[in-house]
């Protein structure tokens, strides 16, 4: 069928075609058999094939020599046609193999064309797959965001944030809804934005976790307690995408650590009072009996002075009791003394600047709940001290926590602030200064004496604690009044205490 009766067919009805043409067009042009019979072989070899076109021209060649060479109605050909007819074929046979080539050449285009056209409409079609089951997760991971009771966002490779769901949105309220770019900062709380921003642009370098406790204020502008955490997502090659971040309340949590911490203090004051009072009955019971006796002994001394005539054996050995219990007593003390003597502690060269840092790292918390502005004034060319610094962190601490209570009643802005500097040659200077309402003159004389306290619950201890080290560190102290309110103390220490 392929190779036979198809092309034998299609060879027959273009030549005949042809040869229909041909009569009546005789009349009109000359020769018009040659371009018909040469339009049969081309269509017979382009819809039929070569095996076509061959055949159309074998017809061909039969059919002029029969009607339109002489001599007429013949296969006879004359020789003066015999050239004409050989040209006839050749040409006919080079025509039908460029048709058929240049059929099977547009066949071979339209079929690559057809097959490129299904490659591209099942690669589009895949494409689109692609992007709806994209869009899809992308819209599964949308609703699970939102439907998680958490405050979630997401930012760029660069740290950049790019999306935050509805949960934070609501918490920081319409007005600052927007929170792409550096407009996520604003709300954070202004002492803690600097903490967020170091470790986050330490995470980005990194490529690590990122996890920090900060303040964010919400739609009330109140501020609460939230624990950030980000963990960025890599693609195939290791490079990091894009971060993903989430917000934990921890309000609650940190409000029970901070009555926690209340609670213990209160325990300690308690313990210490509890102890005070306990080493108070100790030393009265142990000097109740030998003061006893002195009083005793005292009254019978001048009894027997007094008599007449004075029985002076009598009275000395009185007197010598008067001495021994005396010296028991002296005892007694020295005994309660030795229980708060410290043993000799070893002096090192420390940096003070670092027990400043530390100090106001242990004071954050409190300072937060009480509402108080830490700020460090630093001089960084402070040579190193040699001194305890156990103690004289107890010096920083007692004085800041001092100065913190200073401004308990202060309505607004409460700030401490530490100074260190160098003073002279061989001193180092720290002061400690608050906004409070400042020392009564009657009291800036007598602050620094045992048991002398402007609290109601104090014991009038610390300060002279804090006076006894700084002197033990070949230092001094003092306090004085700053314009228009607040305490200033300041105490020194030598560089080669």
């Amino acid at each position: 069928m392929e190779y036979g009766i198809k092309p034998i067919s299609i060879a027959t009805s273009f030549v005949l075609v042809a040869l229909l043409w041909t009569f009546p067009l005789q009349h009109v042009i000359a020769y018009p058999f040659v371009f018909l019979f040469f339009g049969a072989v081309m269509g017979s070899a382009w819809f039929g094939g070569v095996v076509a076109g061959f055949v159309a021209v074998v017809q061909s060649s039969l059919v002029i020599t029969y009607f339109f060479i002489p001599p007429l109605f013949s296969i006879t050909v004359a020789k003066e046609s015999q050239s004409f007819l050989a040209a006839f074929i050749l040409c006919a046979f080079a025509i039908s193999i460029v048709s058929s080539a240049r059929k099977r050449a547009e066949n071979a285009v339209r079929v690559a064309r057809d097959e490129l056209e299904a490659k591209v409409r099942e690669r589009t079609a895949e494409l689109q797959r692609s992007n709806l089951e994209i869009r899809e997760s992308e819209r599964q991971l949308r609703i699970l965001t939102e439907a998680i009771p958490q405050q979630i966002w997401r930012s760029d490779a660069a740290g950049c944030i790019e999306y935050c769901n509805q949960h934070l949105r609501n918490y920081v309220g319409e007005r600052r809804a927007s929170l792409e770019g550096e407009s996520f900062f604003g709300v954070l709380h202004p002492e803690d934005e600097a903490l967020f921003r170091q470790g986050w642009e330490s995470a980005l370098v990194a490529g690590g976790r990122f996890e920090v406790k900060v303040r964010v204020r919400g739609a009330d502008d109140s501020y609460r307690w939230f624990l950030v955490r980000s963990i960025p997502q890599r693609s195939e090659d290791g490079t990091i995408a894009r971060w993903y971040g989430i917000h934990i309340d921890i309000e609650e949590q940190h409000k029970a650590q901070q009555s926690l911490v209340i609670a213990q203090e209160d325990l300690s004051r308690l313990s210490r009072t509890l102890s005070m009072a306990e080493m108070a009955a100790s030393i009265a019971h142990e000097l109740n009996q030998p003061l006893t006796a002195v009083v005793t002994h005292a009254y019978a001394c001048r009894e027997w002075l007094g008599s007449n005539p004075a029985n002076f054996e009598k009275a000395s050995a009185t007197a010598e009791k008067i001495v021994q219990e005396s010296t028991r007593a002296s005892a007694v003390v020295k005994r309660v003394r030795a229980l708060f003597r410290k043993e000799g502690t070893e002096k090192l060269h420390i940096n003070v600047n670092h027990l400043v840092q530390e100090i106001a790292r242990l004071l954050r918390d409190e300072s937060i709940r009480r509402g108080v502005a830490v700020r460090m004034l630093l001089d960084p060319d402070l040579p190193r001290i040699e001194a305890d610094p156990v103690q004289i962190q107890q010096v920083l601490l007692n004085l800041a926590n001092n100065a913190m209570d200073a401004m308990g009643a202060v309505v607004g802005s409460r700030e401490l602030t530490i100074h260190s500097e160098k003073h002279g040659t061989g001193e180092v200077v720290i002061t400690i200064e608050d906004n409070g309402p400042g020392i009564a003159p009657e009291t800036a004389t007598r602050i620094f004496e045992p048991f002398f306290s402007t609290k109601e619950q104090g014991t009038g201890m610390g300060l002279a604690i804090c006076r006894s080290i700084v002197e033990a560190h070949d230092g001094r102290i003092w306090v004085e009044n700053k314009r228009p309110t607040g305490a200033r103390f300041k105490f020194t220490l030598g560089i080669g205490a």
